[in-house]
Order: C-alpha cells, then structure tokens, then sequence
C-alpha cells in the first residue's frame, strides 16, 4: 500500500514540470522581444512598431512569469490584436491610395504594419554591414527619416506594397500600384508612371515624385515588380503593360515614363518598346539610373543624377545622356545614389520644371 505522503510528492513534481514547460516558450521568445524593443528605440519606430513591440514584450513576461501573473500574455496579445485592427481601419492615407491591379481592390495585408519601420530597419543594416557605398549612404538615413515625416505629417498613416512584395504576391496579372491623384482634378488626362528600385517599392519614393507632379495636375501610378527591380524582365515589361491598359481604361491619354536607380534602368530599355493605342509616351524621368546601352529614346528626357554614385556610375550617366542630344535635359546634383532624398528640394525642382516645359510644348 502507497504511503499517504506519496502522493503530495507525484503532485509537486508534476506540477514543477508543467511550471518548466510553461516556462520554455517564454525563453524562447524573451530575446526576440528584447531585440524588438531595442530595435524600436533605435530606429525610432511608429506608433504601430512601438504598439507591436510592447505587446511582444507583455507576452514573453507573461510567459515567464508565475501563473497568477500569466495575464500579462493575454494583454500582450490584445494590444497586438488592436494595433493590427487600428491599422487596418486607419492606414489608408489622406491621397495616397494603394491598390491592386488589374482590379482595382485592396490586399488588407499592406495595412498592417508601417512601411517607415522596416524601410528604417533595413537602411540601417545596409549603411552597418557596410553593404551601401560610403560615398553614397552619408546622408541615406537622416534623408529617409526626413522624408518620411514629410510624408506622414501630410498623408498620415497608409498601406505599403513593400508587405505584399515581400510575401511574393506580385505578379503581372495582380499586383500592387500606389496611386496619388492631382489636387482638385478628378479626372486627369496625363499620368507620371513611375517605376521603383531595387528592394521593391515603396511609398514614401512614390509620394516624393507625386509632389513633383502636382506641377502638371497629373496622376502618379507607381507599379510594383518585385524585390529585385528588374523592369526589363518579361515580368516587368507585362506589369507596365498592364498599368498602361488601367490608365487607358481610366482615360487618360499621355503618359510619361520615369524610374528611381533599376526602376530608371528599366525605363531606358522599355521605352523604345511602350506601345498603346489610345496613349501617348510624352516623355522619360530618369533618376539615378539608366542603361547606358540602351538605344536613345525617341522622346524628350530628363536625367537627375548624383555627382558621387558609384552604384550607376556618373560617367556612364553623363555619357548616356550625350548620346540623347537635343532631346536630353541633364541635371547633375552634388550627391550620390539617393539624391532623390538627401536633395529632395532640388530634385522636385528638376522634375516639376521640365514637365511644366514639356507640357507648354
């Protein structure tokens, strides 16, 4: 016969090993919200970023903790839940839409975080790991910070392509397009499509060309591609198709054609080979990239180019745009590979100036 005190004994043991197990998700994810923690003070997260990031934390101390305080976990998760459901009601942006195409719809999935936080994460690991040309990252982050606040201080909060891009959910029969409409035009019969970078795309570099835009009361369509940027890929070509055939269906009927870095690349190759029937190509926008072996273009263009970038070659962008005579129009600024940010002031100038020209003409 089992003694009586046996049993108090099994209890306490079993009950030490569930207190263990219970114990082992909360060591697991106690680094992980550490590092999001300090993560969002260094960056300087958004709202939202702090919001999930606290929230995390709340779960691994609840996790960790004695099971009386085990509510700790259950609020974490209830502000993650809120912070997701805020966003996906809110982040819509003041005219900043981003939408699915060919259709017309929404991915809710590019509501839910903001693109400020992972766009500032990864800019710092890039200029850390010493992955970005110093030349060309000097001024990178304060520019990228500084654009976003301009951005948010007029947009508020809004949804990203860069969420769905980097769930490879674009493709040429669906993908994302951030679409900024002119001021007091519901209407416009001229579009500025303007095709993204290497990394995928991004809002806050949609926004900074829309303000050029604005000069001409045009629509800016920024198509998504991928993480990669390359245009000039079957892929690429059958996604600016089908953005021209949206914009043709809306009723516009000129349209220019512009590219930030491999978004510019691609708009050098594709030019010579955008055909519709109902639009007219007026013009190319090429900022810090071209392919310097691309045939010259048959309509008027505008290069922006940074002084120092060493990731497309000035010489080779000074070259390129010799080859293209009198239709060129050449504008070098004391920068490197993100002049579109560190001197956004100038580069709007630029923009706005040569298609007001271009419009007059």
């Amino acid at each position: 016969m089992a003694s009586s005190s046996s049993i108090p004994v099994t209890h306490v043991a079993a009950a030490r090993r569930g207190v263990g197990l219970a114990l082992l998700p909360g060591l697991v994810v106690a680094p992980v919200a550490v590092l999001l923690m300090a993560t969002a003070a260094f960056i300087g997260a958004s709202p939202s970023g702090w919001g999930y990031a606290v929230g995390f934390a709340l779960v691994s101390v609840g996790l960790i903790s004695p099971p009386r305080r085990r509510g700790l976990a259950r609020a974490g998760l209830a502000l993650m839940v809120l912070v997701a459901l805020g966003r996906l009601v809110f982040a819509r942006g003041t005219q900043v839409e981003t939408l699915r195409l060919p259709d017309g719809g929404h991915r809710w999935v590019n509501r839910l975080v903001a693109e400020q936080d992972g766009t500032l994460l990864a800019g710092h690991v890039l200029v850390r790991s010493g992955r970005l040309p110093r030349s060309d990252a000097r001024d990178f982050i304060p520019a990228l910070e500084s654009a976003f606040e301009r951005m948010d201080a007029a947009e508020g909060e809004l949804a990203t392509p860069a969420v769905a891009t980097y769930l490879g959910l674009q493709s040429p029969e669906s993908f994302d397009a951030l679409v900024i409409p002119p001021k007091g035009d519901a209407t416009p019969r001229t579009a500025v499509v303007f095709l993204h970078g290497f990394a995928g795309n991004f809002a806050v570099y949609c926004w900074e060309m829309a303000q050029s835009v604005q000069a001409i009361s045009a629509l800016t369509v920024c198509p998504s591609v991928g993480p990669a940027g390359d245009w000039w890929s079957p892929r690429g070509e059958r996604t600016l198709n089908a953005t021209l055939e949206w914009l043709a269906g809306r009723g516009v009927r000129r349209v220019y054609l512009g590219g930030l870095s491999n978004g510019g690349v691609g708009a050098s190759i594709l030019a010579g080979r955008v055909s519709h029937p109902r639009l007219e190509l007026r013009g190319l926008v090429l900022v810090s990239g071209a392919d310097s072996r691309a045939p010259a273009p048959s309509v008027p263009t505008l290069m922006v180019q940074g002084r120092h970038d060493s990731m497309m070659p000035t010489r080779s962008m000074r070259a390129y745009a010799e080859r293209l005579g009198r239709r060129g129009t050449y504008v070098e600024l004391d920068s490197g590979h993100f002049a579109f940010l560190d001197r956004h002031a100038e580069c709007e100038r630029a923009i706005s100036t040569w298609l007001v020209q271009r419009e007059r003409e």
